[in-house]
């Protein structure tokens, strides 16, 4: 069974017109320990699929229906509690923006190690700290203890993305969500992020559904790829594959503006995503 199933999903927010659709019967899986990427431009529906997803998107403001299936359990049936619980231990999403998830009022320390409090009550103080601390070495930050003191202003916007990244790793997720997490990011610290992202995959099995709208971020990174527009999926298949035979006007459109196609079918890396 895959780890993740979506099955016909449609969104309709309530000021939108009666037959417009932010999400119009998407459909695909996730397999464990796979790397999915989700793209398309602006406003074609990707961010709004991920927060269905995470069971983010209230009802107050949309209808939605289908199915959303996580490791067999359908999200839509789940209660406010059990999406709370499901959010932090079967799956976390880690935002483009971290200066805006994280409180600034709060050290570092005390918010990546938050996940703990909330789902595994009985750690003792000493043994909360401990895996929020292995959590930020594994997200890359060397110097934990000292980034542990911190303020959210303190750090560099690497280290406050490695810092969220460790909050949503701390509970040790079956998949973790990444929406635009490297876009506002220079090019040195977005080469270090993918880094992170792959090696929490092939080391730990991890499996990443990678929001982007930039393509040669997914192109490192995604053994698969799907393309959206205008609410619904227009191509996917083998990221490889779709970037160098693309079917479908939007994927070509998307690829043409990336600026060189000879470092766009080049710069996979070893694997040959």
């Amino acid at each position: 069974m895959s780890l993740l199933e979506v099955k016909d999903l449609k969104v309709h927010f309530h000021d939108a017109a009666a037959d417009r659709f932010a999400v119009d019967g998407v459909s695909f899986s996730m397999e464990k320990g796979e790397i999915l990427g989700l793209v398309g431009e602006s406003g074609c529906g990707k961010t709004v699929t991920t927060m269905c997803i995470s069971g983010l998107l209230p009802r107050r403001k949309a209808d939605y229906e289908g199915s959303i299936l996580l490791d067999g359990t359908e999200i839509f049936d789940c209660s406010e509690a059990q999406l709370s619980s499901m959010l932090g231990r079967a799956m976390t999403v880690v935002f483009q923006e971290p200066m805006t998830s994280f409180n600034p009022v709060y050290r570092i320390g005390r918010q990546v190690e938050e996940g703990l409090y909330v789902h595994e009550k009985n750690l003792s103080a000493e043994l909360r700290k401990e895996r929020a601390l292995e959590a930020m070495r594994r997200a890359g930050l060397s110097d934990a203890e000292s980034v542990w003191q911190k303020y959210p202003h303190e750090l560099s916007g690497g280290m406050l993305q490695r810092a969220m990244i460790a909050a949503a790793i701390v509970t040790n997720p079956k998949l973790l969500i990444a929406d635009e997490i490297t876009t506002a990011l220079d090019v040195t610290v977005q080469a270090q992020i993918i880094d992170l992202m792959l090696d929490l995959n092939r080391k730990e099995g991890m499996t990443i559904l990678f929001i982007s709208h930039d393509l040669r971020v997914v192109r490192k990174l995604c053994s698969h790829v799907i393309v959206m527009q205008r609410g619904r999926i227009v191509e996917q298949g083998r990221t490889r594959e779709v970037y160098e035979h693309p079917q479908h006007s939007c994927t070509q459109a998307l690829l043409d503006a990336i600026p060189s196609r000879q470092v766009r079918l080049n710069d996979g890396g070893e694997d040959g995503r």
